[in-house]
Order: structure tokens, then sequence, then C-alpha cells
């Protein structure tokens, strides 16, 4: 039992067509992770991050939740490998997590926002988080993908008929950059 996918989505788009799901499609790379948002960005982060603020705790339980149905390989690291699916949403060790998750993508968000001069802050904070998961030895850089695939499923689910592309096209700029970050630090010795 592996992950359900192995395709790196990292510095894709995504064809927001309402018959397509968001693993489906490769529209355009970034070339780069970019960290500097135009002032429309920041506009559309602004507008839609209260979507995933009204419930942090529970939108950071839903996002590892799918994330194990994509890739069971991430129970282990949980140490939850036997538990059902059903049961990990009651599961402390789960649930605090996705809070720690959500509050740092918060973290970080808000200093996209607000004060994108201190990115080098953003920067460093990204870069211990990865060097923090090279200590969990289940942890695989690939699995950032699959957080990727979760964030941009759960944030189409918040926002609903307001992800339009555009929004999507943010979201997964900052998604791709914060991850890239994070995986930068992983692999730093």
């Amino acid at each position: 039992m592996g992950c359900t996918q192995s395709v790196t989505y990292a510095k894709d788009t995504y064809d927001m067509d309402p018959n397509s799901s968001l693993r489906a499609k490769r529209v355009k790379r970034f070339k780069e992770p970019q960290p500097d948002l135009t002032e429309h960005e920041i506009q559309i982060i602004k507008s839609t991050w209260h979507f995933m603020t009204h419930d942090l705790a529970g939108n950071g339980l839903q996002i590892f939740l799918k994330i194990f149905e994509l890739c069971p390989d991430t129970k282990s690291i949980f140490h939850v490998e036997n538990v059902r699916h059903s049961e990990l949403a009651k599961h402390k060790v789960i649930r605090a997590h996705g809070v720690r998750f959500m509050n740092a993508i918060s973290a970080a968000i808000y200093c996209l926002r607000e004060n994108i001069e201190e990115k080098d802050k953003i920067d460093a904070f990204l870069i211990n988080l990865g060097q923090k998961h090279k200590q969990a030895s289940e942890f695989k850089a690939e699995y950032f993908e699959i957080f990727h695939e979760a964030l941009m499923w759960r944030w189409k689910i918040c926002i609903g008929e307001g992800f339009t592309q555009e929004v999507s096209d943010t979201w997964n700029r900052v998604f791709v950059y914060m991850l890239e970050k994070v995986n930068q630090g992983y692999h730093l010795q």
C-alpha cells in the first residue's frame, strides 16, 4: 500500500473546469517559486483566507484525512497505520497535528499578507519546519506533493464558487513557494 500517485504537482496550476478534478490537468508551470506577490494577489489572499479561518482545526483535520487517503503510507509517520480511516478523525495526535499544520500556514499567510518585507523570516520559519520533518524517520520528501494536493483540495471545498482559476493560481503559487522552502529545509545537511 503506497501513495496513490507519484506525479509532481508542485509548480503547476490547475484547470478549474467544473467537470475536472484538481489532480487531472497541468495547465502551465512556474519556473521557480516566486515569493513576490502582486498587490492583486495579496488582495486575493486577504479576501479568501477567511474561508479557512472559520475552522482552522477542522480544516487541518480534513487536510490530514485527505493526505492519508491519497497516500496511506503517511499514516506510519503518526503510527496510525492500523487505525481505521473512520477512527482517524477522533485520534488526538492527528487532530493536534492538523491544528499545528494550519497554525503554521496561518503564520506564513499572515506574513505574506501583512509583512511581505519580512520574507527572510518566513523563509527561515519554513526552512526550519522542513528540518523538523527530516527528524521524523518515516517522513519522505515526496509527501510534500501530497500535502500540496490536499491543500488545494481543501481550499477548493472551503472557498466554493469563489475558487476561480485566478484564486486557484494565486493559492497554488503560495503553496508551491511554501512547500519548496520546507522541502529546502528538509534537504539541508
